[in-house]
């Protein structure tokens, strides 16, 4: 199964790709570090599903360059685009935030999960909240794995 992870944390992203080959040998998992990185490889090639933190900087961070604005529901929209764009895959979104966005704008993990069930039910998995110290988050996240693998979703 092609699975793409678009994640921008280095840490939390070797951890979904240890756990990826730990779990789903089978599996070919790619990573890309931002929007516009992840919605381009999406469009050339659509996986099956994607492992998508909500918040994401625009661009890739390269050294002594520009990543663009931070996107804090990022993962958001690129589900927008994805729906709106017809690709045919799942999505998993992964976050260890428990809010999105500042002051009238801030959302929580609950709502904004709630959000996506809503306004993307052929696309949407569901959600994980990220917690490096605990296996919780790997327990949800092959549930939902699972889910996508065997047509139940």
């Amino acid at each position: 199964m092609l699975t793409y992870v678009i994640e921008d944390s280095p840490a939390k992203a070797a951890a979904i790709l240890q756990f990826l080959a730990g779990h789903y040998p089978d599996a070919s998992a790619e990573l890309f570090a931002s929007f516009q990185s992840g919605l381009k490889q999406v469009e050339s090639s659509t996986p099956q599903l994607i492992i998508l933190d909500m918040t994401l900087p625009t661009f890739d961070r390269v050294p002594n360059g520009r990543e663009g604005r931070a996107r804090p529901l990022g993962g958001y929209d690129l589900l927008r685009k994805l729906r709106r764009r017809s690709l045919n895959c799942k999505v998993i979104v992964v976050t260890q935030l428990e809010t999105f966005g500042e002051g009238e704008d801030k959302i929580t993990f609950a709502e904004i999960t709630s959000i996506c069930q809503r306004e993307f039910p052929g696309l949407f998995v569901g959600s994980v909240y990220f917690d490096q110290g605990s296996v919780n988050w790997q327990e949800q996240l092959a549930s939902l794995i699972d889910n996508v693998r065997s047509g139940a979703c």
